[in-house]
C-alpha cells in the first residue's frame, strides 16, 4: 500500500514553491522620486512647445507689420508716381507755353517800326536836301531801305549821310552813296497865268542822289525809347508790357 502522507506533503511543498516563486515575479511600482526624470521631461517639452508658439506668433505679428509697411510703401510709391506724372505734365505745358510765347515775342522783335523809321529819315534830313521816294530792300535780318532825292550840293548830300550814320535805327557801317550828279531843280509855279508873257526863270541846278543803307540787326525791344520818341505807341505799348512780365529784358 502506498502512503498518501507523504503525496501531501510534497505537494504542499510545491505550492509553497509555486507562491514564492509568483511572489518574486511581480514587479515593484515606481516611487516618486522614480517620476521625476518623466515629470521634467514632459515640462520641457511643454516649454518647449509654449516658446516655439510663442515666437511663431512673434514672427506672424512682425511679417504682419512687414506686409503692412510694404503695402503702405508701395502705396506711396504709387502716390509718388502719380505726382511725378502731375509734375510732368505741368512741365511740359510750362513749356509749350514759354515756346508760344517766345514765339510771340520773335513777332514783336522782328517787326520793324516803319512809322518810326520814316520819321527817323525825316528828322535826319538836312535843310537842303529833299527826299523823293524810300524803298525797302531785302529782308529779315539784312533789310534796308534805299533813299532817292536831290540836294543843293554834295556837301549837302555828305552831311545826310553823316546824319543817317549817327541814327540807332541804321548800321553806320552799310551806308553808302550809290550814285550822285548834277540835275535841274523840278520846280512847279504857282499861279502861272498871271505872270508876264515874256517872264523867264533861271531853275538852278542841284544834285540827284541814290542812298542805300541797312537797318541795324538788333531787337526791336532794344529801341523802345527810340521808337517812343518817333510816335509809335502802339508798338511801343505791346513791348513795354512783355517786359513788364518779364518776358523780354531791358
Amino acid at each position: 500500500m502506498y502512503n498518501l502522507d507523504i503525496n501531501f506533503l510534497r505537494d504542499r511543498g510545491l505550492a509553497q514553491s509555486t507562491e514564492v516563486s509568483d511572489s518574486f515575479v511581480q514587479k515593484k511600482e515606481p516611487s516618486i522620486v522614480d517620476k521625476i526624470p518623466i515629470a521634467v521631461g514632459v515640462l520641457v517639452a511643454l516649454i518647449a512647445s509654449i516658446s516655439t508658439f510663442v515666437h511663431l506668433q512673434g514672427v506672424n505679428a512682425k511679417t504682419t507689420g512687414v506686409e503692412e509697411d510694404i503695402k503702405r510703401i508701395e502705396s506711396e510709391i504709387a502716390d509718388l508716381g502719380n505726382q511725378n506724372k502731375k509734375i510732368e505734365a505741368a512741365n511740359e505745358e510750362i513749356q509749350k507755353i514759354e515756346q508760344e510765347t517766345s514765339a510771340l515775342i520773335g513777332v514783336f522783335e522782328k517787326i520793324k517800326p516803319w512809322a518810326a523809321i520814316m520819321q527817323e529819315v525825316s528828322d535826319r534830313t538836312p535843310p537842303g536836301v529833299q527826299v523823293d521816294s524810300i524803298e525797302q530792300s531785302g529782308s529779315g535780318s539784312a533789310t534796308g531801305i534805299n533813299l532817292s532825292g536831290t540836294a543843293r550840293s554834295y556837301s549837302d548830300v555828305n552831311d545826310f549821310i553823316l546824319f543817317l550814320q549817327r541814327s540807332p535805327f541804321f548800321d553806320a557801317k552799310k551806308i553808302q552813296l550809290n550814285t550822285a550828279g548834277t540835275a535841274d531843280f523840278q520846280v512847279e509855279i504857282e499861279n502861272e497865268d498871271i505872270l508876264p508873257e515874256n517872264a523867264s526863270f533861271e531853275v538852278p541846278q542841284g544834285i540827284k542822289y541814290k542812298i542805300s543803307t541797312q537797318l541795324k540787326n538788333v531787337p526791336t525791344s532794344k529801341l523802345i525809347e527810340e521808337i517812343n520818341k518817333k510816335g509809335s505807341t502802339g508798338l511801343v505799348t505791346r513791348l513795354k508790357i512783355l517786359e513788364q512780365k518779364g518776358a523780354i529784358l531791358k
